[in-house]
């Protein structure tokens, strides 16, 4: 059976035949044409090509292109019938070496003009360039969610074929959207008038900026994404843009090595070169126009409406189209839009290659075609019952939406379901960002804790993280943390004397990046980790000092980031689990929060925050006033106070004396005005309670900041100061420099903590006040700025202590040698200064220090989004990832950097309470986070 090919459609012949569509159809029968159609003619032009090399040139295969008389624009002009615009390939023998013949293939295919070439060249350049990236970022990724180990053959062979599913569902949107593209350009160019050059050019400036752009678009988050992971360990996600923008202000001050900085550059440069050349064919190729074919028109060969017998490709057919005699015939003009058309017949001399045009009238009551010459070629329309043809039409129409359907919608539904039935770390590893991105997050495995372990079978699971022991509560619900706290009980671990009609002052001290081995006190002489390399030195004096004359956290954990300890020092949470967010993220004025500042304003204190820092940063300066914080001091209030009562002249924030930092204001000022402050609240309180009046004690929580990475910007005075020797502990490590920088500014915090504490102890405030003191996340200076916390236990391990002087009695020098963490903070506040008539509200997971509980009994939960999960119990800690099956168990004290698990040496009993307490610590994680998100942290519904 013979073919024609019946393509590039100039005009609209139907509803469902739009321009530079392609169909397959019977020589015999020809169907692609059918009612309602526009009346007029159209001139098709029939050349020979494909003959099979055993056949003559003259096969009955022929190539029939239909357009309208009138051309849209320069590129849909008609050819001339010149005989170089046919291929006869069937006479031609391969002189080629073997190297050459794929290429001589490729340029067959692009001859021969395939309608769907456009389509195959965007699927197979873009989907071999994902894969690229993908088999780039492979090894890292596994790593990311596992570990090398883990990578077995199945694993990889899974997150590569997934990988390339998603992949292939990106590209398809991708496609559609460059073919949508190519439909409305010829539409556009019609409403503009001008010089033809003019217009074709801009065409292809609009066809390479825009494929270029959408390439571009389409391809970033992946490479973003690749990159990323292999120099972070991070996701990329749309979050990391909206933050950079938000954050934009403090850009200088996020670390990027140069070694990033080249990669960075790298991948760009890739992206770009790839980018363009994709755009450059679209541009050039005219076969690479998507407007030509879309893959609905599958199904189009399976129906007609009319049939044409456009020529009677018999054994004449050789003799027809090997005539050398042109002959024209003409006729009337039988629509309003077209003219009288010729058919035409150009041969060349040898009879190897011919064209034909051939005038086709078409009507709506009639349709007729005159094309015939001294051979006899003649052409017939067969025409078909109107209603047969609305059927078919109706067909048609149905199976193009099924394939839209199928490709757009459905397909992805099911690529989403076959990820949700793999692995986690099959599905995360091929995660392909862009679509994951696009699509709301729907390829993400969901990462729901499962239900936790619950001892007592008739509690709510919600008592599992309440240390109901210790804690007088009501919940107001059985599937909600909300509750009111009446009260504590239970044996002491240690006492603070405080007299209900002169309540103290408390302050809430949280030092910038504050780690635990920052304490020689606090790691101890043992040092069993050998973090001081032998030393006897210490690089917090002053902090051990008062650590000694308070109550010590040796092993006290928070979840890395400033904003989040913000969550669990000040409401006892387990903070938000996000990448770029914190519960902090814009202002949160329509979520309800109660902690300590609620806490200490019911029992009539004055709250007030400080810190020498900026608060524009991640929306402090909206989410502190509109919870629970009366007054807030910044970086803008600090500075004026320095200037108007310290001295310090505009000019000295920026210029040689270097008193402040791109932060805010250095610590030696902030810890001034801090003292300043109390002093004078300390008088205004002994004058209220002179005349009678309430005391109304200072809840006060303070930030410090110079600390903060990148360790090198210090004050004038202290950098030409003589400094300790802490070379012991840097030399001959890779960031020699930088852990240097640390210690020394470390050091000088701690000076000017010391200094404030003497201040304090000698106006005789400290004995009316309780300090808490707290890391609010740790550091890793020996792996570099730009990923700190790589050195886990370092960034989340932080110092802590509390100093109640006058009030603590045998309990001075004691070091609590539990897990503890931050949210712990709110519970012991409380039950040390007592908690107000009618209790209080509160969401939280900590309990009271104050209170003793057998060793090990309790855990405590230790995140980082941008690495791991973990569990303490005791000296024990399980390392966990949020959705694999990853862990690793060690021992924090003897084992700091996590070099040996103990896992394998565990029973199975031993083992399955790790797993129960891991389950519980995603359970809790996925709780806040989804109150979080639902605003709706106090309600018993969410």
């Amino acid at each position: 059976m013979s073919w024609l090919k019946i393509y590039q459609f100039r005009g609209v012949i139907s509803r469902s035949c739009s321009p530079s569509e392609t169909f397959l159809v019977d020589s015999t029968t020809v169907g692609a044409l059918h009612s309602p159609f526009r009346c007029g003619y159209v001139i098709v032009r029939l050349s020979l090509f494909g003959a099979p090399p055993s056949k003559p040139a003259s096969s009955n295969t022929v190539k029939v292109t239909m357009a309208h008389n009138k051309p849209t624009s320069t590129r849909d002009t008609l050819p001339t019938a010149a005989p170089d615009d046919v291929t006869a390939d069937s006479n031609v023998t391969s002189k080629a070496p073997q190297w050459s013949r794929l290429r001589a293939l490729l340029q067959t295919i692009v001859e021969r003009d395939y309608p769907w070439l456009g389509w195959a060249f965007v699927y197979s350049f873009t989907l071999f360039f994902l894969f690229v990236y993908r088999c780039i970022g492979l090894s890292a990724l596994i790593s990311m969610y596992a570990s090398a180990e883990d990578g077995t053959l199945a694993v990889v062979l899974g997150v590569l074929i997934l990988g390339f599913l998603e992949d292939f569902v990106c590209v398809t949107y991708f496609a559609c959207t460059l073919w949508l593209f190519d439909k409305l350009k010829p539409i556009v160019a019609k409403r503009f008038t001008g010089e033809g050059v003019t217009i074709r050019v801009a065409g292809k400036m609009a066809v390479f900026s825009v494929s270029w752009l959408l390439f571009v678009a389409f391809t970033i988050p992946v490479v973003a994404d690749v990159l990323i992971v292999r120099l972070r360990d991070m996701r990329f996600t749309f979050d990391i843009i909206v933050m950079a923008i938000q954050e934009k202000d403090n850009a200088s001050s996020f670390e990027v090595s140069t070694e990033e900085i080249t990669d960075a550059c790298v991948n760009a440069t890739a992206l770009v070169v790839a980018a363009t050349f994709f755009a450059f064919v679209r541009t050039r190729a005219s076969w690479a126009d998507l407007a030509r074919w879309n893959p609905t028109q599958i199904a189009l060969p399976l129906s007609s409406s009319y049939a044409y017998d456009i020529l009677r490709l018999t054994g004449s057919t050789k003799n027809q189209l090997n005539s050398n005699e042109p002959k024209v015939q003409e006729s009337s003009p039988v629509t309003e839009d077209a003219e009288v058309s010729t058919l035409t017949e150009k041969v060349d001399d040898k009879g190897t290659k011919s064209s034909r045009y051939v005038t086709v009238d078409i009507d709506a009551s009639e349709c007729s075609t005159a094309a015939s010459d001294d051979d006899n070629d003649t052409s017939q329309c067969l025409p078909v019952e109107k209603e047969d043809t609305n059927r078919v039409d109706k067909r048609q129409y149905l199976q193009q939406s099924l394939i839209a359907l199928v490709g757009l919608i459905l397909f992805p539904m099911l690529i989403i379901a076959v990820s949700c039935a793999c692995s986690p770390l099959v599905a995360y590893s091929a995660l392909n960002t862009t679509l994951n991105e696009m699509l709301g997050h729907a390829f993400q495995p969901d990462v729901d804790g499962s239900t936790s372990a619950v001892d007592e079978k008739d509690l709510p699971w919600v008592e599992t993280y309440i240390h109901h022991a210790t804690e007088n509560h009501e919940l107001f619900g059985n599937d909600t943390l909300y509750r009111r706290t009446t009260g504590f009980q239970g044996d002491l671990a240690f006492d603070v004397k405080v007299n209900p009609k002169n309540p103290p002052n408390v302050l809430l001290l949280v030092i910038e990046s504050f780690r635990y081995h920052d304490s020689h006190y606090l790691v101890g002489d043992e040092d069993p980790s050998n973090l001081f390399k032998d030393s006897d030195m210490t690089i917090t004096p002053n902090f051990d000092k008062w650590a000694k004359r308070g109550i010590a956290l040796r092993n006290y954990w928070s979840s890395w980031r400033t904003s989040r300890s913000v969550e669990s020092l000040l409401f006892a949470q387990l903070p938000y689990d996000h990448v770029t967010k914190s519960g902090m993220t814009g202002g949160q004025h329509e979520t309800n929060l109660s902690g300590l500042p609620q806490l200490f304003s019911a029992k009539g204190y004055e709250t007030f925050f400080t810190t020498g820092c900026r608060t524009n940063y991640d929306s402090w300066d909206a989410f502190l006033p509109a919870h629970g914080f009366d007054t807030v001091w910044s970086r803008n209030e600090m500075m004026k106070l320095a200037q108007s009562d310290l001295g310090i002249k505009p000019g000295d924030w920026k210029g040689p004396e270097h008193r402040g930092l791109n932060w805010g204001v250095h610590d030696d000022l902030s810890f001034q005005l801090l003292g300043d402050l109390f002093v004078n609240k300390t008088k205004a309180q002994a004058e209220r309670v002179a005349n009678g009046e309430p005391k109304k004690p200072l809840f006060l929580t303070h930030y410090t900041i110079s600390s903060h990475v990148n360790y090198v910007q210090r004050p004038k005075w202290y950098d030409e100061s003589k400094k300790p020797d802490f070379s012991a502990l840097y030399k001959g490590q890779k960031y020699a420099d930088n852990i240097k920088n640390y210690l020394e500014i470390r050091y000088f915090t701690d000076m000017e903590f010391g200094k404030f504490m003497d201040r304090m102890a000698e106006a005789g405030i400290l004995n009316d006040t309780i300090v808490v003191i707290s890391g609010d996340h740790g550091q890793g200076p020996e792996f570099g700025n730009d990923v700190p916390e790589d050195r886990d236990v370092s960034a989340t391990r932080v110092a802590g202590a509390i100093v109640a002087e006058g009030r603590l009695g045998d309990a001075v020098g004691m070091v609590m040698d539990d897990a503890t963490e931050q949210y712990d903070i709110l519970n012991t506040l409380a039950d040390i200064t007592g908690v107000p008539e009618g209790g209080f509200e509160q969401d939280g997971v900590g309990r009271s220090l104050k209170r003793k509980i057998k060793f090990g009994k309790r855990v405590v939960y230790s995140n980082n989004p941008t690495r791991k999960m973990s569990v303490v119990r005791g000296h024990e800690r399980l390392r966990y990832d949020k959705v694999t099956d990853s862990m690793l168990l060690h021992n924090p004290d003897t084992d700091h950097d996590m070099k040996n698990d103990l896992l394998p040496t565990l029973t199975e009993e031993e083992r399955a309470d790790w797993i129960s307490w891991r389950d519980a610590g995603r359970r809790i994680n996925s709780y806040y986070t989804k109150r979080w998100e639902g605003k709706c942290l106090l309600a018993a519904e969410c």
